[in-house]
């Protein structure tokens, strides 16, 4: 059972709603009616990657499994993490419960013939429904006709962050220790004088000597056995007292099941999903920031917020949808904030890039580059209500928190401090060089004399530039001023030459106005001319903030001419035929109070869903 429980777990993207009072702070939903149009789940749990699990004499056959779950209706997966009873719940519906409660029922037989223990595993069958709690895990499984679901309590901190930890709570034992000082001084040491020995007088000695070493060896074995019995009776006590608490939980979650079941089990559903991705989920922030677990355990009763959230500038939950066809995956992510937390980062995501660090950009498509523009002025003005969700949930009163907030502005001039580093950074990776590196080598001879041997070997390091803008006037030309005073830098002709830096080659800074470049392959950018990839790029950051592409199947051929990874060449030559490029963006507008973030995989090929691709790549790559 432990099986199915890990693989649902790690493998919920591979498989593919019970409207309750109390709110989920998570729900995953799989939408298996509409990616069963896409991809033949039976036949996708066929897979040979699975072959392990789906063996004659495995213990658990995956494919059998899938073979009860309907697919015309989706599966589930939610909980709760700051209600008084922390729960999670995995729901799927079934469509053959007669073959479900005989699969079961051999799992349970088998697990019965293979153990001594006098308490058995057992079925227990209700009026409304069946429930199951394995012996060796902590999760319930439960069903009826239509609903099969795994069902598992969480412990959480909160007995813990709502204990009292005042003073009185905390008395220290006054009893004083008493030291035997006469026991820490250095016993008298006898001098004896050493006669000279009979021959058979030391055959003696050297007799006795050798059973008094006997007699300690059978000494240490029965001391070692001892502790080796302790040890053995502690495991067992241990092992006892795990499975009674295993049990006491087991005990509390089929009280918990029955209240779903008794009345008419509800599916789970929740409107925070989407129903038109394959893989929908929602995650509600506010819970997350509420908990702030680790603050409560260190900082225990003087926490004074440890209540209901007011805050006004916050991060309501994210949405993570993943889409699944034949030439690509593609993943959606949605934050949404509250009114006010949204018109302020509307400000900080708004702001156009420096339009003079376009004249540094490369003259041809990197193999991999981002953009990211965003403004840092926006950012430290705003201060107080981008931490406000963060802080208000810290274990300091509100007042205190005030007190912060108000000191770093008073502090910080924001809009000076901005000018350092405005908010543009672009990194672009041009190529993969080979190099031939020279060291000295320590080596011995047959008479372990050390030798020196000068040695030469070849090595690959990426050619890449990052550009910056910096708007105040002095700082950064202080800056390079001191590099050379110090022995960094070497001033040249217009640029600034990094010493000492064999492993990145020649490392360049230039500085032209607001505009910052440090890179070791000069000679692939521009020099104040637009090229086409200038213009895309410009184009893609005009409704974007940050923006990027990962050119994965030119990335891997660049490295492999550079590179002798022996038996490994064949793996990194199908990895990079299989996908094609990694892009990935960000919408510099925020509509309904969400910013969206997207990432999109492309692959080479379209014969059969991107799943069953990446399935027969990770069972070539095995």
């Amino acid at each position: 059972m432990k099986k199915i429980f890990y693989f649902l777990f790690l493998f919920p993207v591979l498989v593919f709603s019970q409207e309750k009072l109390e709110k989920y702070d998570y729900f995953v939903q799989f939408n298996t009616q509409q990616f069963a149009k896409k991809v033949n789940i039976d036949s996708l749990f066929n897979h040979k990657v699975f072959k392990s699990v789906n063996q004659a004499d495995s213990d658990f056959k995956l494919n059998d499994f899938i073979s009860f779950i309907d697919k015309s209706n989706p599966v589930t997966i939610h909980g709760n993490f700051t209600d008084s009873i922390a729960y999670y719940q995995m729901t799927f519906p079934l469509k053959d419960v007669n073959g479900w409660n005989a699969f079961i029922q051999n799992k349970v037989n088998n697990n019965n013939s293979k153990t001594t223990d006098s308490i058995k595993e057992v079925i227990k069958t209700h009026s409304k429904y069946t429930v199951y709690s394995p012996k060796k895990d902590d999760f319930t499984m439960a069903w009826n006709d239509g609903n099969f679901i795994i069902y598992g309590l969480v412990e959480t901190n909160n007995n813990f962050t709502n204990a009292d930890f005042s003073d009185a709570m905390l008395v220290a034992d006054s009893a004083a220790v008493v030291v035997d000082e006469e026991y820490y001084e250095d016993p008298p040491v006898e001098v004896i004088e050493i006669e000279e020995v009979a021959p058979i007088e030391e055959i003696v000695e050297k007799r006795i000597g050798v059973e008094e070493a006997i007699s300690e060896d059978e000494n240490i074995e029965v001391v070692e056995a001892v502790e080796d019995e302790e040890y053995k009776k502690w495991i067992a006590s241990f092992e006892k007292e795990q499975a009674e608490q295993r049990i006491q939980k087991q005990e509390k979650q089929e009280e918990q099941i029955a209240l779903l079941f008794e009345n008419g089990f509800v599916t789970p559903t929740s409107t925070k999903v989407s129903t038109n991705a394959d893989i929908a989920s929602w995650i509600n922030y506010e819970a997350v920031y509420g908990k702030m677990s680790s603050f409560y355990y260190l900082l225990g009763s003087i926490n004074s917020n440890n209540g209901i959230n007011n805050s006004n500038n916050s991060i309501k939950g994210m949405n993570v949808d993943f889409y699944f066809e034949n030439n690509k995956a593609r993943m959606e992510q949605k934050v949404e904030y509250s009114e006010s937390l949204a018109n302020v980062m509307q400000k900080v995501v708004a702001r156009k890039p420096n339009k003079n660090i376009y004249n540094y950009f490369p003259k041809q498509e990197p193999l991999a580059y981002f953009s990211y523009h965003s403004s840092t002025e926006e950012l430290l003005k705003n201060y107080p209500e981008i931490m406000e969700q963060l802080l208000s949930n810290m274990p300091i009163d509100k007042q205190d928190t005030e007190i912060i907030t108000d000191l770093i502005s008073t502090i910080v001039d924001e809009e000076a401090t901005a000018t350092l580093f405005d908010g543009d950074i672009s990194m672009f990776l041009h190529a993969m060089e080979s190099y031939e590196s020279t060291f000295m080598s320590r080596t011995y001879d047959e008479n372990y004399e050390e030798l020196e041997e000068e040695k030469t070997i070849t090595k690959t390091r990426p050619i890449f530039t990052m550009i910056m803008t910096s708007t105040h006037p002095k700082m950064g030309d202080k800056l390079l001023n001191l590099g050379v005073r110090k022995n960094l830098l070497q001033k040249g002709d217009g640029y600034y030459l990094v010493n000492q830096s064999e492993d990145l080659g020649d490392m360049i800074i230039l500085k032209k106005g607001d505009v910052m470049v440090f890179t070791n392959g000069l000679k692939y950018l521009n020099d104040g001319s637009k090229s086409d990839f200038t213009k895309k790029v410009k184009k893609d950051l005009s409704k974007n903030y940050f923006y990027g592409n990962f050119e994965m199947q030119r990335f891997f051929k660049a490295y492999l001419l550079n590179q002798d990874l022996g038996s490994d060449t064949a793996k990194m030559i199908r990895l990079g035929n299989q996908f094609k490029n990694m892009e990935f963006k960000a919408s510099n507008k925020l509509n309904n109070h969400i910013m969206k973030l997207e990432m999109e995989i492309n692959s080479n090929f379209s014969n059969e869903n991107i799943i069953l691709q990446t399935l027969d790549l990770i069972d070539f790559l095995d």
